[in-house]
């Protein structure tokens, strides 16, 4: 306060300026001293600290004993930024006290504010089942894909109820080949970015059955995931063959995905295909397969599109 009102911060000088009451003492009176624009201006900050104390309530919020730690969070770094964002304390029972009254104190509109989040955050998530094909989830799920995106997008997770997914269906042998033996890696630049392996099957069911699919999350936010679910089912059902492309060099998938994501998304939006590209980065083997989705003219306009792309990538262009 005394700094901000012009004063000296000298320990020595911070001391003269206010002198408060002992704790023993009856007295009630702070004293002040110093340039009278300084003490004026003091004077007006201790004045507007009591009103604000003054004018401070309390409320208590119950929050299940589960959703504590969420409210702690890390080394009480989750307090630390709710009581900053809304100017309030917050006080949570001890951890096994079995208390569900979590203290908020403030300003009343600030209380508000933060009661209303907090219940917000910490409420009952909505959650809701789909029922989807066990030979479809690996198509639907996209690599995972899928998972992120609902997760990143509307903020919902998904379980399968402690069911086992069905296991991956496998790429065919490297050697069924359309077009020879690939070439090694050291081989012409040219020649390397044109050989390809290239492999198309039909998607018939290798599982009967279902699995579910459990949505959890804000009953808004799980009806938006569900519709997107249900729009992947429909593309997934729609597509009949799969295609499995492997380049020579594993690390020429680079050119496929691009810059930021760029490439493999126009390929996929150009197809209509679900494509999924092995990561180089984390070790993918020279036969590991480019996984390409969908109808058997779109697999093939997607084969093309990453063979462009490859070769632009290879003589420097992409």
């Amino acid at each position: 306060m005394v700094v901000k009102a012009g004063g000296s911060d000298d320990r020595r000088e911070l001391s003269r300026t206010i002198q408060f009451p002992r704790q023993e003492a009856d007295g009630d009176t702070i004293k002040v001293e110093g340039r009278k624009a300084v003490v004026d201006s003091i004077v007006a900050q201790i004045r507007e600290f009591v009103t604000a104390r003054e004018n401070q309530v309390s409320e208590v919020i119950d929050v299940p004993v589960e959703k504590h730690r969420s409210l702690i969070g890390r080394g009480g770094d989750a307090k630390r930024q709710l009581e900053s964002q809304f100017s309030v304390s917050i006080d949570v029972p001890r951890q096994g006290d079995g208390q569900t009254g979590v203290k908020i104190s403030g300003q009343p509109a600030d209380v508000e504010k933060a009661k209303a989040h907090i219940a917000e955050a910490t409420k009952e998530q909505h959650g809701e089942t789909v029922q989807v094909p066990r030979n479809l989830h690996h198509a639907v799920s996209n690599g995972g894909q899928f998972f992120r995106k609902v997760r990143g997008d509307h903020h919902v997770t998904i379980d399968h109820a402690g069911q086992v997914v069905p296991p991956r269906p496998s790429a065919p042998a490297k050697s069924r080949t359309t077009g020879g033996p690939l070439p090694l890696i050291t081989d012409d630049t040219e020649a390397a970015a044109d050989a390809h392996s290239w492999n198309v099957e039909e998607t018939t069911p290798a599982e009967d059955g279902e699995i579910p699919w459990v949505l959890h999350g804000s009953a808004e936010n799980v009806a938006k995931a569900k519709q997107a679910l249900e729009a992947a089912l429909a593309q997934a059902r729609q597509s009949s063959v799969v295609g499995y492309l492997v380049l020579p060099d594993p690390a020429t998938y680079r050119h496929v995905i691009g810059h930021g994501g760029r490439k493999i998304d126009s390929i996929r939006k150009q197809s209509g295909c679900r494509i999924n590209v092995p990561n180089s980065r984390n070790g993918a083997a020279a036969d590991d397969a480019i996984e390409v989705l969908g109808t058997r003219d779109g697999v093939e306009k997607a084969k093309d599109l990453i063979l462009t792309a490859v070769r632009d990538g290879v003589k420097g262009r992409d």
